[in-house]
């Protein structure tokens, strides 16, 4: 890890009655009025964060993750992944009882679920976060996750839901 994440993961946590505007009040503006429509126009469906691809035959999910260690002053989030193959999801149900009926793709399953980060799937293949935070650029921020959606995250699982037998 680098010694930047370490600085903000230990520092001190601002209250959101010390700030004017919460960070997770733009980040909810920002899902809800930017990200979540625009995920629709690219053939996701969902909303809040939670987000899928029309499949038949595989879950293929995309959900937003904002770190532990965000506060009032600044939210980092990153883009989950997940794609299975819904009948092998069901036989892995009857051998391991805790696994829910529809998976998530914040939740580490391992087999069958293929499961990334969308840094993961660029080519330099590193773990990806935005920060939302008052001075941030915002418009700069969401044209990055849209275009990183849009060349990498789709792309991925649509190659996944083929690769699970699903060319739907």
């Amino acid at each position: 890890m680098d010694d930047k994440w370490w600085q903000w993961r230990a520092r001190r946590r601002t209250p959101a009655s010390a700030v004017d505007v919460p960070a997770q009040a733009i980040y909810d503006a920002m899902v809800k009025e930017v990200l979540s429509p625009s995920f629709r126009e690219m053939g996701l469906k969902g909303s809040g964060g939670r987000y899928s691809w029309a499949s038949q035959t595989c879950w293929a999910l995309m959900s937003l993750q904002k770190s532990a260690y965000s506060d009032a002053v600044e939210i980092q989030f990153t883009v989950n992944l997940l794609v299975a193959n819904k009948q092998q999801w069901e036989a892995a149900r009857s051998q391991r009882t805790y696994l829910p009926e529809r998976p998530s793709a914040g939740t580490i399953y391992g087999d069958p679920a293929a499961q990334e980060r969308i840094g993961m799937v660029q080519p330099d293949r590193a773990d990806k976060w935005w920060r939302i935070h008052p001075e941030v650029d915002l418009a700069a921020v969401t044209t990055d996750v849209l275009n990183d959606t849009r060349e990498f995250a789709i792309p991925w699982l649509r190659q996944q839901v083929e690769g699970r037998g699903g060319a739907d």
